[in-house]
């Protein structure tokens, strides 16, 4: 009873809010460039890492100079962090926030800074870098700075219309706002989902482009090695498996649609910190079920790399995963490009 009425209060506070920003009372800032938003409308696991490197991969492939700004959730500092001028990887996961460096380690020439101030930071990339587009991480709730094109991720698994606003569900606003995107990314397109549906489901909010998506593992990495293995080699072994995200639920179907033997699992809060009480516990687990190596995912393995803590463990393993569009990838492009009048976003 208690969080339905929170939920009431949080939801009003957020009607408010957005119509404070269409009403012109609270201001809205430009930048320079063209800006593309990634964001999604429930509280975390929806994908949007893998999306803004999906938009990367095809930006700097076209010749564009591109900068992302995310707030870096969880780093343990504040205020603006540059976490890659485009040359260099600078900084560390906990100085610039686990999702930022992922981004940046992929990418050469890719500026990459971490600010919870989403104008200061888009200023900074602007001024002090040669860039054409900017790209917000997570940003579809931060109104604060204009932006030219906005992408919505939904997780195709979720529920979506059966949640509630916080804190009584995952709903960060009401799904009438999705009015406000300009394109929306069905995530997790697995073969149970039935698309249609989902598109049809969503035509009940918004009339923009929705185009289905799903992830696939590109390869098997080891951590802190320039190795990679296939699934038939980890096949042979059995696997302990840990992760902290939002969903470790689809974490573990990604395992089980590779036909890995995985002998013993620990989730841990989403962009959780490994300490060494974690590693023991870990090591416990495993010795236990008898795990002959770990397998964990691609952001847990960047916090990993913070400290020397996970070579207790051995040998740790984590599928690189990329977004492939399951419709029409060249209309999806070109109306992003309409949208954002950047020729080399075409």
């Amino acid at each position: 009873m208690i969080e339905r009425l929170l939920s009431r209060l949080y939801g009003t506070a957020v009607t408010l809010r957005n119509q404070a920003y269409e009403n012109g009372l609270l201001r809205v800032a430009r930048a320079s460039v063209p800006v593309i938003s990634v964001g999604n409308i429930t509280v975390g696991g929806s994908g949007k890492t893998p999306v803004v490197e999906y938009l990367l991969h095809h930006l700097l492939r076209n010749g564009c100079r591109a900068a992302v700004i995310t707030r870096g959730y969880r780093r343990e500092t504040r205020g603006t962090v540059l976490v890659s001028d485009g040359r260099d990887h600078i900084v560390t996961a906990r100085q610039g926030g686990d999702e930022a460096v992922q981004i940046a380690a992929k990418f050469s020439g890719l500026v990459v800074i971490a600010d919870e101030n989403r104008v200061r930071g888009a200023r900074k990339a602007s001024s002090d870098f040669d860039i054409d587009v900017i790209i917000l991480d997570d940003a579809y709730q931060h109104r604060a700075l204009h932006r030219d094109l906005d992408i919505v991720v939904i997780d195709a698994i979720e529920h979506l219309y059966t949640q509630r606003l916080l804190p009584a569900g995952r709903l960060r606003e009401p799904l009438e706002s999705l009015r406000r995107a300009d394109l929306i990314l069905l995530s997790k397109c697995e073969p149970t989902i039935d698309v249609a549906q989902a598109q049809r489901s969503l035509s009940a909010f918004t009339n923009v482009p929705v185009f289905a998506t799903r992830y696939v593992p590109l390869r098997i990495c080891q951590l802190a090695s320039d190795d990679t293995s296939s699934a038939d080699a980890l096949r042979a072994m059995k696997l302990g498996v840990f992760c902290g995200i939002a969903l470790p639920e689809g974490f573990h179907r990604t395992l089980q649609g590779l036909g890995l033997h995985t002998v013993f699992t620990r989730d841990f809060p989403d962009h959780h910190w490994y300490d060494g009480e974690d590693i023991d516990a870990l090591l416990v687990g495993g010795e236990t079920t008898g795990v002959q190596a770990w397998i964990t995912t691609e952001k847990d393995a960047v916090r990993l790399k913070d400290s020397d803590l996970w070579q207790r463990l051995g040998k740790v393993y984590y599928p690189e995963m990329a977004v492939e569009c399951m419709g029409d990838e060249h209309a999806l492009f070109a109306h992003i490009g309409a949208q954002v009048r950047c020729a080399a976003v075409r």
